[in-house]
């Protein structure tokens, strides 16, 4: 053999330089080490909540006004903006006020700026298409933030102007740490002064009500006073509030006439300081409590974050009385910690693995030679993800774990070119140079393919999926690209650092046993091989049988694109009819928190009572705020536990209120309110509300999969209709304006003025006597109104007519179109996909035949997720397939071989789905990287299977039979042994049963394993039958 000169490349450079190389790899660790402990870590990729809030108030409006006079030139401004995805926003109008629920356009790249514009919009036209009677207008933007934790504050002793005191503090203490975005406050009682005025007393002095409240409205007015000009200076004039405290306000005099009588608010009014009637109520453990939602700044390490807030609480608490107790319900960055470390460790105990499997199946110094990348590759991955500011979650974490086997793949294949020369006679030197240039091409090229097929994905998925995947792609590439670079100027230094020429390893046991089972392996694969040559059309068909039995399998699979959370928490909402009160709202939320705190294993609940909850969960989408809703926060103690709970208690307590449906929520991560939604259309209700009960008919025959079932358009709001009789009313001088305001104080109370106690500021609220029977509408008529006829009263019934009335509690559009929502919740761990088949089958024979003119119907929910996201998944596997396809005609310049290459590839489709079968998962959006990692590992033999065939037929010129069958068995081993490592490597991400992450490791592992087999079996074959007749 001759001498090879030493070649000066950068390979021979590395050689020859082993101490730079070696401080580079030192300082590569040193700083991956670095990087983990400082990067930014999260449980998941950050969300972009594309939707907002609009309010409208509308006092005084029924439903059906609202949705006329307010809704609908509400949607009408907003859909003509580009930044508005029409199809998604749908708006819920009410008694007095409307909700649109707008979702922006997905082509929105800066949501701030889109809020802003749409702000401004409504402002310009608030004056010009809106009612008078339109109180306000709010743009609520912050409706997707999530709050990082909540802190439950509570005493019993304390009054809530002393707990507010506390409050505050601790929110300014918060606010000082530089990563805060938001805190908030719920759950305060706030103070009032309380005029309630004798109507009679006014009467007989000859007041009107409403002079009093102008007279009060005027005391409170703060405008321009004007400036004094002097030589010298400008002095701004600055006038004092009059009223100061409850005392002076009941001094004040609010009539006086030329006699000198004068007539104070005290001979006319009772005043007095109270807790102002709650309209919304926090408890904690059933005792009231007031609650603190942190929220952080977006683009910070929310661990780091964490043990920030930790140290204001824990600084805090020391000033606290021994009466007053903080808990912590939600703990965000306690939950990514835990959720980091758990992925930490299954990393490495996927690396020890991978090198376990290596020491057991490859020589000892092979083995040990190979596997030493693993953590430096692994450390350069993550190095360079905080160089790019990619974030530390599990969706990363996931990669570098998928990524672990094809790390040593490389290195593997270096080292046995490197054998392979030195038996050839090359020096160390010469051997290692040669083979790691002859073997950079085909792995640049399969390493290239792999780490470039998943980028495709990041721009046709689109959504919260799309940035769930977005830095996977990333890592993966970060992780293949170090481990070629390490195969090419690490592993030659260590191949002649170790591995000598006639170097044999010492015959042990361990070594003999070793040999023995891959001698025992080969000659089993040698004997399949003749059999699969001898009936090469049984074998094709046995590789095409296994492809479409992969399919079947795959069609039986229940699609969902994301499971179900583990958390030790839960959510629960309790719905009682429109219109309830908040005390009846809060009879049952406290009945029912007693009943679950009673069961040990609860640790503790806290109530929102006609407040909203906080977006404690990500995709946990908190309900309008409403006197008939509680929501409530379930804490276990374990993961277990909540699945335990979840179940009996939706049994046990779902019914158990006679007047209040109780919902059970299992936190997830669909962007879905509830996951079965089947939308009537139509203009005429008359039309489409039979229509929407014919389905919600049928739906509850599925009791065994369908829990509330229901409908938006079940339940009518019941009203007192006011009928004004115009001549009665002209005659005393009441107008509509009058009467409304009249009212509204007498059975609601008004607000009259503000006082001020330093910076905080006290309501002054006017009432009056109630002299009607609460528990008949009747008497309402007998309430006093007072005329423009100086001391003159008369009953509401001489100037108006009462009577009942029924109003929609609430009405759905939906695209701007009028909507009849039916929807359901599933039976825990019930499918969705297979009570959806027989809904829609439902409706396709019993509904649409029938369905009247001008009727419309859609699905929603899950249905219209899976809907948009499946064709995004599929287009996303054929990208990924024409990546590949373009690397390997790239390589092997033969079209015909690189779709043989390809083709082998689906191969992998019976093991995948068959290890989903068998493990009862659904298929979703980590079963589909599972899937295209798949496709890439298998890739990667054919290319290592092909290419040796390639070069025994056409530079050796073998018979193609021959070269086929000597190719298969000479890459039988290295197939063998790179598809152990994968499978195994993601093997502690099966064990961990995550529920996010398990369809995943179970794809690769199966997949690998199953198709390890067909594929041994088949590629030798097709290549044999397709280049049989070939002359090049």
């Amino acid at each position: 053999m001759s001498k090879l000169k030493v070649n000066k490349g950068i390979i021979s450079g590395s050689i020859q330089h082993q101490k730079i190389v070696w401080a580079v790899v030192a300082i590569i660790v040193g700083f991956g080490i670095y990087a983990l402990v400082d990067m930014k870590k999260d449980e998941f990729p950050a969300f972009t909540i594309r939707q907002g809030i609009v309010a409208g108030i509308y006092p005084g409006a029924n439903s059906e006004e609202v949705e006329s006079q307010l809704t609908e030139p509400l949607e009408e401004l907003l859909f003509v903006m580009p930044e508005v995805d029409r199809k998604n926003t749908y708006s819920v109008t009410k008694e007095g006020m409307c909700y649109v629920y707008v979702a922006l356009d997905e082509s929105v790249k800066d949501k701030d700026v889109a809020w802003s514009r749409i702000r401004h919009k409504i402002n310009e036209a608030k004056a010009l298409n809106f009612p008078v009677g339109v109180l306000a207008i709010a743009v609520i933007d912050d409706f997707g933030n999530t709050s990082s934790l909540l802190i439950a504050m509570e005493s019993a002793d304390k009054t809530y102007r002393e707990m507010h005191e506390y409050t505050d503090d601790l929110s300014h203490r918060l606010r000082d740490i530089p990563e805060m975005g938001n805190v908030r406050v719920m759950g305060e009682q706030n103070e009032e002064i309380a005029v309630t005025i004798d109507k009679e007393k006014l009467s007989f002095y000859g007041i009107s009500p409403n002079t009093l409240m102008l007279h009060y409205a005027s005391q409170g007015l703060l405008t321009t006073t004007g400036t004094m000009e002097t030589e010298t200076f400008d002095l701004p004039l600055h006038i004092e509030n009059p009223v100061v405290s409850e005392q002076e306000l009941e001094e004040q005099i609010i009539y006086s006439d030329a006699a000198g009588n004068t007539v104070r608010l005290r001979d006319v009014a009772t005043v007095e300081r109270r807790m102002a009637e709650p309209s919304k109520v926090v408890n904690f453990n059933g005792h009231n409590a007031i609650i603190i939602s942190v929220e952080m700044r977006k683009g910070y390490n929310i661990v780091a974050f964490g043990r920030s807030v930790e140290k204001v609480l824990s600084e805090f608490r020391e000033t606290l009385p021994d009466s007053v107790q903080m808990y912590r319900i939600t703990d965000q960055p306690k939950v990514v910690q835990k959720s980091v470390n758990s992925f930490l460790r299954d990393l490495l105990i996927s690396m020890i693995v991978v090198i376990v499997v290596m020491l057991l199946l490859f020589p000892f110094r092979t083995a040990l030679i190979a596997s030493s990348g693993l953590p430096i590759c692994t450390a350069f991955s993550i190095g360079m993800m905080y160089l790019f500011g990619i974030e530390l979650n599990t969706v990363t974490l996931a990669a570098l774990i998928v990524v672990l086997g094809m790390i040593v793949d490389d290195s593997i294949i270096n080292i046995d070119g490197y054998i392979d020369k030195l038996s050839q006679g090359y020096k160390p030197f010469d051997a290692a140079v040669n083979s790691a240039k002859e073997l950079f091409m085909p792995m640049f090229i399969a390493t290239a393919a792999i780490a470039c097929m998943f980028f495709p994905m990041t721009r046709i998925i689109t959504g919260p999926l799309g940035e769930f995947v977005q830095l996977f792609p990333w890592t993966v590439a970060f992780s293949l690209m170090a481990s070629l670079a390490y195969a090419m100027l690490v592993i030659p230094s260590l191949e002649i650092l170790f591995i000598k020429p006639g170097d044999k390893p010492k015959h042990n046991g361990f070594l003999k046993a070793q040999m023995k089972f891959f001698a025992l392996l080969q000659n089993l694969y040698d004997k399949l091989q003749s059999h699969c040559f001898k009936h090469p059309h049984f074998t094709i068909w046995m590789g095409i049988g296994s492809i479409a039995l992969g399919i079947f399998m795959f069609l039986a699979l229940n699609v969902q694109m994301m499971p179900m959370a583990e958390r030790d928490c839960f959510a629960v909402e309790i719905r009682l009819p429109e219109g309830s009160s908040l005390e009846a709202t809060t009879r049952i939320s406290d009945s029912l928190q007693k009943m679950m705190l009673d069961d040990k294993r609860v640790t503790s609940v806290t109530a929102f009572i006609g407040e909203t909850a906080p977006r404690f969960h990500v995709t946990y989408s908190p309900s309008i705020p409403a006197s008939n809703l509680s929501q409530l926060i379930v804490n276990t103690t374990s993961k277990q536990t909540t699945e335990d709970l979840l179940k009996e208690w939706d049994e046990k307590y779902s019914y158990y209120f006679p007047e209040a449906y109780v919902r059970f929520r299992q936190l997830d991560y669909q962007a879905v309110s509830t996951p079965v939604e089947v939308y009537v259309y139509g203009d005429d209700y008359t039309k489409t509300a039979p229509v929407a009960q014919q389905i919600k008919d049928y739906m509850l025959t599925l009791d065994k999969e369908l829990r509330w079932v229901h409908s938006d358009y079940d339940e009518f709001l019941p009203s007192v209709k006011v009928t004004m009789k115009p001549e009665e009313c002209a005659r005393l001088g009441i107008t509509k304006g009058i009467l409304s305001l009249d009212l509204a104080g007498s059975l609601n109370g008004q607000p009259l003025t503000t006082v001020w106690e330093g910076n905080r500021s006290l309501p002054v609220r006017l009432y009056a006597e109630k002299n009607y029977n609460p528990n008949d509408y009747e008497t309402i008529e007998n309430q006093l109104i007072p005329t423009m006829v100086p001391g003159t009263n008369v009953p509401l019934r001489q100037v108006a007519d009462i009577s009942p009335d029924w109003h929609p509690a609430c009405l759905i559009h939906r695209n701007g179109k009028n909507a009849i929502t039916v929807a359901a919740d599933m039976k825990f761990w019930k499918p969705q996909t297979v009570s959806m088949k027989k809904i829609q089958t439902y409706i396709d024979t019993e509904v649409l035949p029938n369905l009247p003119e001008g009727v419309s119907i859609e699905y929603g929910g899950l249905s219209s997720l899976n809907t948009k996201v499946i064709p995004q998944l599929l287009k996303s596997l054929i990208a990924a397939i024409l990546v590949l396809l373009v690397f390997l005609v790239a390589y092997f310049k033969k079209l015909n071989l690189a779709i043989l290459t390809l083709g082998s590839s689906t191969l992998c489709m019976f093991g995948a789905f068959f290890g989903e079968w068998l493990f009862g998962l659904d298929f979703g959006m980590t079963s589909l990287l599972g899937v295209v990692s798949l496709i890439g590992i298998i890739m990667r033999n054919g290319i290592v299977m092909y290419e040796y065939a390639e070069t025994l037929r056409t530079d050796e010129g073998l018979p193609t039979k021959e070269a086929a069958m000597k190719a298969g068995s000479r890459r039988m081993r290295p197939i063998f042994l790179t598809s152990a490592t994968t499978a195994l490597g993601v093997l502690p991400m099966i064990i961990s049963r995550n529920p996010l992450w398990m369809p995943m490791g179970v794809v690769i592992c199966f997949g690998v394993v199953l198709s390890m087999v067909i594929i041994l079996a088949v590629m030798p074959v097709m290549y044999w039958l397709i280049f049989r007749t070939s002359k090049s």
